[in-house]
């Protein structure tokens, strides 16, 4: 006897991905369209068997707001995961356990829709995006099913509603958490549920609308006049009158005016207008005429539908994407829809705040990751410049095997239908010049057929699909966070005769203190045709706001809401913060893909514009030449606009112009330094008049080399040394301090009463920092398991003698090696302590290695104290003000720079290794009466790091009132609120370890690593303010 299958329910069909939603459509919303967010009636249920009927019982309602996910109001709970799916892997079913939200609305059609003969409406609900499928019923009646979470859903429901004054329609809609299309839905973000866009009822007149439309501009073959083409799908019941007009951006004067009468039977018309040499569409020139679509029944306007339009022309020419006959370079971001309140339900304020911030950082590109973002975004950024790569809602990372789903015919029609779903939505948008397939989902037979079906559809966009890692179909060569080395292969193994570009379609991952080695990057896309630039990862952080009862607000990640399987705190991987704020990834982002670039070649500045297409005439340029004297503060010398700059200098092109203001700088031991700035001359959508573009800086003096805090110093005045054996301690006229001769470490330094150090806090050679989350993915499981963490310090000798110029000299021999180990360094210190009372500690490391236990690389090398924590003023010669490092330095200037301890720490969402500042000349840590510490460093042999233009001789630095261990300690930032340390950390350090990627790429780059080798430095302290 034959068994009887029961049929599977639709959200567990793979090849079900709709009932009765319409076709998709360009976005574009008729005149008359009801909002219908707000507060809903909702039920929860723990599986669809008990989820509310379609009608009759009502079940026990709680009330949600639309849009949002439920998650995020009290039902379930956020689970975030990179690529493991959160459930049992059995494509294409759900779990059986398929959390299930039931919501509830009553609307009614707004009087004077309906009100005559011309405007009686057909009806549409539209749900922009509801994760992850669900089932729509009205008045009772199931309208449909729709699933594909990122896309729009579209249904007419004219026959279901009741239209009249006063009545009344309820609307519900059945969300299942999970489907067959969660499978494919696995991007590396929050699962969150819901209906998260917006939902809207939508009318449109009978006699007759505009189904779709599509807008295609191409140029000729000398790039200059435009054809302009407007396709229209119909659905007419009346004749009517089509009118199009076509506006300028500037003054509204009208291009083109063309109308035609069209019989009812018509269903598609095609128009065309020849357009002379109109301006042409780029990220940097985004120049839109207004084009305007009216059916017009005799007097009446059944429709109108207005469309930017920019002119421009996508193409892979010689092996290169160009616009408008040009190679670009992408500069971009990748760019999730998430917001720390409200997930991926993103008010369009907040989206276009993130546009903003990207081309105030000199971004110019955005990648949709890993799904169609809101409708507005492509939009949002024709308007304001900046290309978009719009990439289908489409992952299956976790299923591992094309088998599955990416090569197997059943999953054909959902692979299609969502790219489908995304070309209709976002074809009229000049900024979208490139299709995605998708993400992470290997390759297999459907993505042949997803690239079939768009190259037939849209044959005016190039194609992408990093999965596609031979390029059988795709029309670019994508990667992954590539190494150098790779880059410069695929850059030149064919030459200049290669037929396909390559981007990085995600490099540079930003996850927490970093990325390091971008300028690398930037330097090789900008050295090789073929490598057109790439998107970082990512834009911003996702932490959700969490209420803690220990720690009141945090940011939470992968496994603060009992969510297990989870992958921690790798959704913290943004240039910004969660409530996206620019971090220091995106400053030193911002400064190495700057649109200017000038160099010194003697004394001549050579200045290059970067851009694609646009000339120099937008930006106004000024310079300065400062002097600092050391321990003084900056002293501009002379300053003014650089006239001999050539404004409008071209797109790609050079210039030479002579050094500025050199007559003013005196031959001296000060440094000083010229300071070139590029800022807008105007006011546009993104930023005002006056914001920097670009910036540069020279040295111009090579006298301005710092000596020692003072030379000679001065002998010892009458000390009485007293030696316990087990301490020294000294007593002079103005200072007394402390040596610990079993730790080798002074232990108290004070002068006239008054301590510079903490309680035992004095200098100690360490080599550790709190590891960043690059480390964590990289250098810091070899750190861990050589027990570099773990360096103590085995006094082996200490001496002391006042020396002929009659200064007290104590000499350390000590062992530091971590414990069970049998690799370290044995060190020399010799502890100098002068008439004045300055000190003068001179460290010297000879590492032991062990072949097999050695580690290669060490995170920093330098000396730390405490201070005394009213010591809350610090002030630098160096770069700043933010915090650098060695491949993390470019978007911080050379200056004399003031902060607070407080401010000097970077306050990641996830706390780890910060606030370090590099090419440091002296430092000072005071109490708010001046009263406190100087400091230099001075390194003697061997190579600390990348050798700067003239900063040789500089030191690192960073002052903190959390220790190392309250760093490591603490998963977000809000835990280090209750640390009270009575002290600051000061560290001064002969060499710091790069960042890198590693979270997710490349380990720092070899000129950047801080090798496991021996290191010589002199520290020079003195106290200030006396």
């Amino acid at each position: 006897m034959a068994e009887n299958k029961a049929p599977r329910p639709d959200y567990a069909d793979e090849r079900v991905f709709q009932r009765n939603r319409l076709p998709p459509r360009a976005y574009s919303l008729p005149k008359h369209t009801l909002s219908l967010n707000g507060l809903w009636r909702f039920h929860y249920a723990a599986t669809p068997l008990h989820a509310v009927p379609a009608a009759g019982d009502k079940g026990a309602w709680s009330t949600i707001e639309v849009p949002g996910h439920w998650q995020l109001q009290g039902f379930g709970h956020p689970h975030y995961t990179n690529f493991q799916f959160p459930f049992p892997t059995n494509p294409p079913f759900p779990p059986s356990q398929n959390p299930t939200g039931t919501y509830e609305t009553e609307f009614s059609v707004p009087g004077g829709w309906d009100g005559d003969s011309h405007s009686k409406m057909n009806y549409r609900l539209r749900f922009e995006g509801v994760d992850s499928a669900f089932h729509l019923h009205v008045n009772g009646i199931e309208v449909g099913y729709s699933q594909g979470s990122r896309n729009a859903a579209e249904f007419d429901v004219t026959k279901f509603l009741a239209v009249g004054a006063g009545v009344s329609n309820t609307l519900r809609v059945r969300v299942y958490q999970w489907s067959d299309g969660s499978y494919i839905e696995d991007q590396d973000q929050w699962w969150l549920s819901g209906i998260f866009r917006d939902v809207l009822l939508l009318g449109f007149p009978k006699g007759g609308h505009i189904e779709d439309f599509t807008v295609r501009t191409d140029l000729d073959r000398h790039y200059r006049d435009a054809q302009l083409s407007v396709e229209l799908n119909l659905a007419l019941t009346i004749s009517v009158t089509l009118r199009v007009s076509l506006s300028d951006p500037d003054d509204g004067s009208v291009v083109v005016l063309d109308s035609v009468c069209l019989e009812r039977t018509v269903d598609a018309h095609e128009c065309s207008f020849s357009i002379s040499n109109p301006r042409k569409w780029t990220a940097e020139t985004p120049d839109l005429y207004h084009l305007r679509i009216d059916l017009i029944d005799g007097a009446h306007t059944l429709q109108t539908i207005s469309q930017p339009v920019g002119f421009r022309k996508v193409e892979i020419k010689n092996g290169s994407l160009t616009v408008n006959d040009r190679a670009i370079q992408l500069r971009g971001v990748n760019h999730h829809d998430n917001h720390p309140r409200y997930g991926r339900a993103v008010p369009v304020e907040f989206l276009r705040r993130d546009l903003v911030l990207m081309k105030k950082h000199n971004v110019n590109a955005i990648r949709c990751s890993h799904y169609p973002s809101n409708p507005h975004l492509c939009m949002l950024a024709s308007e304001l410049g900046l290309y978009v790569m719009d990439e289908t809602d489409l992952e299956c990372h976790g299923l591992y095997d094309s088998k599955y789903a990416s090569d197997n015919p059943s999953w054909e029609g959902a692979y299609v239908e969502r790219i489908r779903q995304m070309v209709h939505r976002d074809k009229n948008h000049p900024s979208v010049i490139i299709w995605s397939l998708g993400n992470e989902s290997q390759y297999g037979r459907n993505h042949r057929a997803m690239y079939e079906w768009v190259k037939k559809a849209d044959p005016t966009r190039p194609v992408h699909y990093e999965g596609d890692g031979n390029a059988q179909t795709a029309d670019m060569y994508s990667y992954m966070y590539k190494d150098m080395e790779f880059l410069q292969w695929v850059a030149t193994h064919d030459g200049d005769t290669f037929t396909k570009p390559v981007i990085l379609c995600e490099f540079g991952h930003a996850m927490g203190n970093g990325p390091g080695g971008l300028k690398e990057y930037i330097d090789m896309f900008r050295k090789h045709r073929r490598l057109q630039g790439g998107f970082i990862w990512e834009w911003a952080n996702h932490g959700l706001e969490k209420k803690d009862e220990k720690w009141g607000s945090i940011y939470a990640f992968g496994g603060d809401y009992g969510d297990v399987p989870n992958d921690g705190n790798f959704v913290m991987d943004g240039l910004c913060s969660s409530e996206h704020e620019p971090g220091p990834g995106l400053k030193e982002y911002k400064k190495v893909i700057e649109p200017v670039v000038v160099a010194r070649v003697g004394d001549k500045l050579k200045i290059r514009n970067m851009y694609d297409f646009a000339s120099l005439d937008h930006l106004r340029a000024k310079w300065q030449i400062s002097q600092f004297p050391m321990w003084g503060r900056e002293r501009i010398a002379a300053s003014g606009q650089l006239d001999a700059f050539n404004s409008r200098l071209l797109a790609g092109a050079e210039t030479v112009i002579p050094v500025p203001g050199l007559h003013h700088v005196v031959d001296c031991l000060d440094e000083w330094w010229l300071t070139i700035s590029f800022s807008l001359r105007r006011d546009t959508l993104w930023a005002p008049s006056g914001h920097e573009v670009a910036w540069a800086q020279f040295p111009i003096h090579g006298g301005g080399r710092f000596k020692p805090i003072a030379s000679p110093l001065p002998p010892l005045q009458y000390p009485n040394i007293q030696d316990t054996g087990t301490n020294l301690h000294v007593a002079c006229p103005d200072f007394t301090l402390s040596f610990d001769k079993t730790r080798a470490s002074l232990t108290n330094w004070s002068f006239r009463g008054r301590n510079l150090l903490y309680h035992d806090g004095g200098p100690q050679l360490t080599f550790w920092r709190a590891p960043s989350d690059n480390d964590s993915h990289g250098d810091a499981n070899d750190w861990y398991w050589r027990g570099v963490h773990e360096l103590s310090h085995q006094v082996q000798a200490v001496t002391h003698l006042i020396n002929s110029a009659g200064v007290l000299q104590i000499t350390s021999e000590t062992w530091v090696s971590p414990p069970g180990r049998t690799w370290g360094f044995n060190t020399t210190t010799t502890t100098c302590i002068h008439g004045n009372g300055s000190i003068r500690i001179h460290t010297r490391t000879a590492p032991k290695p062990n072949e097999n236990d050695t580690p290669q690389t060490i995170p920093r090398v330098g000396l730390e104290l405490k201070l005394p924590r009213e010591m809350a003023n610090v002030s630098w010669f160096g770069r700043g003000p933010g915090e650098s490092y060695r491949d993390k330095k470019f978007a911080q200037r050379i200056g004399v720079w003031h902060d607070s301890v407080d401010a000097m720490t970077t306050p990641y969402d996830c706390p780890q290794e910060n606030g370090n500042r590099t090419n440091t000349r002296w430092v000072r840590v005071e109490n708010p009466r001046g009263f406190g510490l100087a400091a230099v460093l001075h390194r003697e042999g061997g190579k600390y790091r990348d050798e700067d233009e003239d900063e040789e001789g500089t030191f690192d630095f960073a002052v903190q009132k959390y220790s190392v261990q309250d760093l490591e300690r603490a998963r977000h930032a809000a835990e280090l609120k209750e640390v009270a340390n009575p002290w600051v950390v000061l560290r001064l350090d002969a060499g710091h370890h790069g960042l890198g990627s590693a979270s997710c790429g490349p380990r720092p780059w070899a000129e950047h690593n801080l090798g496991c080798e021996g290191y010589e430095f002199v520290v020079e302290l003195e106290a200030m303010g006396l």
